[in-house]
């Protein structure tokens, strides 16, 4: 098969399995609101920040063995490819334990509010399966097994739909963690399975030291921009209250399939782009599959942003009336969040030629402008509506520095 037709195939494959994912995470999403209401929505609002910290448990290891087992594969190194793989798994747990030490530490002694306090404590075990599960994905990225990727990602939405529902039911907020826990455990098993490969436990301290000297840049700059899209929810959390955080999740639950699609192509292309480049140490290959995926998300985007900016009112209007204040939020930031999702190939540019670590000053000085706007407009008494106007405004200036920063590398 062309390797064009292959790429394109490929990417309606994977397109097709996170459309399914959508529409299921739209389903639960309302289901879920439906039974915990605004305050549990917002305590889980809260829980899902401390998960999202605890994802970077791997010190960007995961990212750098994509960059050099695919790189390596490119050179002909396949004894050094396993190599890196069995290092970076044994990695993965041993920093997944520790996370769960970390999470039961902060809860313990630094959370007052009972409620999040036992949430944050069983987090933990759901960041260390999810880590697992988030190994397996990335290793059958390099393989390039997008098949099996595709299928894994239906099932893990379809098991995180079954349990986490049945889990809210049966225990609220407490019962969703723990459904979602059982779903990941079931994902990893099953992406272990549908990989077809042996994995090995391989403790070297040098290799994993040069493993994360390539991936905590990208650690540093993925937890600042965690921050960076986080600072709303959590400055609401902090200073308006957890009923109009959970007010606030219909435009959180909005953007996140926005940002799923920009994702998409990104994720297909890595495995190609990083195999050409450890091969012929340039660019130039792989320059028109950066600008040509670019071009289609710039032109997509806004036909995609469109139908959820019409079609969320509609669907809180009928199954979540409950929420109808975080409309006006929502509107506000599903248009901004463009500006998110089209710079998803910009950071691909700086990891491949190992540039990584400038992305750290941006995002740091992005974090504390959001922080400063986003503060501006809650003490003028702007409400979730002023935060999400601030956030668009955060957003609009992170991609014009990102985007023509990581772009003049490659033009």
């Amino acid at each position: 098969m062309h390797f064009r037709e292959r790429i394109i195939k490929d990417t309606m494959m994977y397109s097709v399995a996170n459309y399914i994912a959508m529409v299921v995470g739209i389903f639960l999403s309302i289901v879920t609101k439906n039974i915990l209401g605004a305050l549990g929505a917002g305590y889980f609002a809260m829980i899902k920040v401390f998960i999202s910290y605890g994802d970077l448990s791997d010190l960007g290891s995961r990212d750098a063995m994509l960059r050099e087992v695919a790189q390596a594969v490119g050179s002909g190194k396949n004894e050094e490819a396993r190599k890196v793989r069995d290092v970076v798994f044994c990695f993965t747990l041993i920093s997944s334990a520790i996370v769960v030490l970390i999470f039961m530490g902060i809860s313990l002694f630094y959370i007052k509010d009972p409620i999040l306090r036992y949430g944050v404590m069983i987090a933990g075990p759901l960041v260390f399966v999810t880590q697992l599960y988030n190994f397996m994905i990335t290793f059958m990225r390099i393989l390039k097994r997008v098949f099996s990727l595709s299928l894994t990602i239906v099932v893990n939405i379809l098991g995180v739909a079954f349990f986490s529902i049945l889990g809210a039911y049966a225990g609220g907020v407490f019962g969703m963690v723990t459904g979602l826990i059982i779903a990941a455990l079931f994902s990893a098993y099953f992406a272990y399975r549908a990989s077809g490969t042996q994995l090995g436990i391989r403790w070297e301290p040098r290799e994993i030291l040069r493993l994360v000297r390539i991936g905590l840049p990208l650690v540093i700059s993925g937890y600042a921009m965690s921050v960076f899209l986080s600072v709303d929810a959590i400055m609401i959390g902090k200073m308006i209250g957890y009923k109009q955080l959970g007010f606030y999740t219909i435009a959180l639950m909005s953007v996140q399939q926005i940002n799923s699609l920009g994702r998409f192509t990104q994720i297909i292309l890595q495995p190609y782009v990083q195999e050409k480049y450890g091969k012929e140490k340039n660019l130039v290959s792989s320059k028109s599959l950066f600008v040509k995926s670019t071009s289609v998300l710039i032109y997509l985007l806004p036909v995609f942003i469109a139908m959820i900016y019409y079609g969320v009112p509609v669907v809180v209007n009928y199954f979540l009336p409950k929420f109808i204040l975080g409309l006006s939020a929502m509107r506000i930031l599903t248009a901004a969040y463009y500006f998110v999702a089209v710079n998803e190939m910009s950071a691909s540019i700086l990891f491949t030629i190992n540039k990584q670590s400038r992305t750290i000053p941006i995002f740091i000085a992005m974090t504390a402008f959001a922080i400063g706007l986003n503060y501006l407009f809650i003490v003028m008494g702007q409400g979730i509506k002023g935060v999400a106007f601030a956030t668009a405004i955060s957003f609009f200036c992170y991609f014009v520095i990102f985007f023509c920063y990581a772009f003049k590398h490659l033009m």
